[in-house]
Order: structure tokens, then sequence, then C-alpha cells
């Protein structure tokens, strides 16, 4: 039988396991209430970062689709004028080889020895110049070599312009 020592002892040992079980207890609902204040809060926080974050990107995605929709129609147009211009140039030089059309020239001498000067000031209409106009086959080859030449002209300015962005950015040193 035990004595009342042991007895004792148990019952200590027994309040006392029940005292920290009840402490634990106790002290975990209070964690877990602080716990669930603070994740109340942090709530309120992450949620308003994510409702920013996705407002942002909202707000980015249409920026670029306004861009892409912009470039989109300039290209369109580039393009347009750039068939029509063919088109209007095709379009004269044919009228030019059938006659329809004529390019006229102003001729620096009466005698169009090579070297002679005009005494008109370049740009300047001189209607007391002798003029000439050209046969239709010259013409539109004139013509031609003219379009050859913008078009030319027009890629290396895109090159320039291509080089001079890849040196501002640093890729190549200037």
């Amino acid at each position: 039988m035990p004595t009342e020592l042991e007895l004792c002892a148990v019952s200590a040992v027994i309040g006392a396991l029940l005292g920290g079980a009840v402490a634990y207890t106790i002290t975990h609902k209070i964690d877990g209430a602080e716990l669930s204040h603070v994740k109340a809060a942090y709530a309120d926080d992450i949620a308003r970062i994510n409702a920013t974050s996705a407002k942002q990107l909202a707000d980015a995605l249409a920026k670029q689709q306004a861009a892409e929709g912009h470039v989109a129609t300039l290209e369109q147009q580039y393009n347009t004028e750039v068939s029509q211009h063919a088109k209007d140039s095709l379009d004269y030089r044919a009228k030019l080889l059938a006659g329809t059309e004529r390019v006229r020239v102003r001729v620096a001498g009466s005698n169009c020895t090579p070297g002679s000067k005009s005494t008109a000031t370049p740009g300047a209409t001189d209607d007391t110049a002798p003029t000439f106009y050209l046969p239709g086959a010259t013409a539109a080859s004139v013509i031609a070599v003219v379009d050859s030449a913008d078009a030319t002209a027009a890629q290396l300015r895109a090159l320039q312009q291509y080089v001079k962005g890849l040196q501002d950015d640093g890729y190549i040193s200037k």
C-alpha cells in the first residue's frame, strides 16, 4: 500500500502535469489569439499590396497594348505610303515612256558643251534659259535612279539610327 508521502508525491506530480497542461493551453490560446490578430493585420497589408500590384500590372499591360497598337498603326501607315509611292513612281514612269508626261530640263548653255555654267541662281526659275525635254525612256531611267537613291538613302539613315541606338545603349563603342 502506498504511503501517504508517496500519494502526496504522485498527487503533486499529477497536479504539476495538470497545471502545466492548463498553463500550456492558456498560453497557446493567448498566443493563438495574438497570432490571429497579427495575421489579420498583415492580411490587410498583403491584400493591399496584392491589389496595388495587380493594378500596376494591369496599367502596364494596358500601356503596352496601347503602344503595340500605335506601332501597328504606324507600320500599316508606313507600308501603305511605301506601296502608294511605288505605284505612283511606276505610273509616272509608264506615262513618261508612253509620252503622256514629259520631263523638261534647263540647259546650261545654248551649245550644251560640257562644263558650261548657267548664270541662273540654282533653284530659281529662269524663263530665259533654254530648256530641253528628255526622251521618255531617258526620263523614266532618271526617275528610276532617283527612286533607287531615295530608297538607299532611307536604308542608310535607318542603319545609322540603329548603330546610334546600339552605341547609346553601350553595346558598341562610339
